[in-house]
């Protein structure tokens, strides 16, 4: 894929999954609890049979087969990683062409203003640390006028932030309360937000949904 963002090896090599991080994402367990987080999102969206969906990051295929057959909408699937695009695009083959496959930076998104009706992004944005603020920009961009950008995420607590801030200041690690700001200066407005605890309080896990604003569509 020719890329136009010029990145260190540090940065490119945080936007691809360890060894051991891919096995987990490629897991029956992790399908399953995507399929799940995934229903309890699209239990707030009102997506219509037809919707056209970018999916950012798609991993095995379990959200692209989840929305195609439940939702009965178009999907493209796309990651960062060609092994992923290429695994995603074996196990959904029974889709046919309700499904479409790409390997994509998600900072520069190849399609149109306002192609898309929702774009998803699962456990993607905290990897691609510097550039993550390009991808909710580019998010906002694809988005139809009344488009939903449904999305989950790991961060930071906000004492260990600051500390690690101290050690890797070139770093523009994900932040919730700048990714706040983030979207809603991309037109993007917040309407729900739930989060979970990880490991005794270092992290946390925000399940969101944000749609476009009337102020950013005028």
């Amino acid at each position: 894929m020719d890329r136009k963002v010029e990145d260190s090896w540090f940065k490119r090599r945080l936007m691809r999954l360890t060894p051991l991080e891919k096995r987990a994402v490629n897991s029956t367990v992790h399908a399953e609890r995507t399929v799940e987080v995934a229903l309890e999102l699209l239990s707030l969206v009102n997506l219509m049979p037809g919707a056209r969906c970018l999916e950012l990051g798609c991993g095995q295929g379990a959200l692209a087969r989840l929305l195609v057959e439940r939702f009965e909408v178009r999907v493209t699937a796309t990651d960062f990683d060609p092994a992923q695009v290429d695994l995603a695009r074996s196990r959904l083959r029974d889709l046919g062409e309700r499904v479409s496959f790409q390997v994509v930076d998600a900072r520069e998104l190849p399609y149109a203003d306002e192609r898309f009706d929702a774009v998803f992004s699962f456990g993607v944005l905290h990897h691609i640390a510097g550039g993550w603020r390009q991808v909710v920009s580019e998010v906002s961009r694809v988005l139809s006028p009344t488009g939903t950008f449904v999305f989950t995420d790991i961060y930071v607590a906000r004492w260990l932030m600051r500390l690690l801030s101290v050690f890797a200041r070139h770093l523009d690690q994900l932040d919730y309360v700048a990714l706040t700001k983030a979207l809603a200066e991309n037109g993007l407005e917040v309407t729900s937000q739930t989060w979970e605890r990880r490991w005794a309080g270092l992290l946390k896990y925000g399940k969101t949904i944000a749609a476009k604003s009337r102020a950013g569509s005028d």
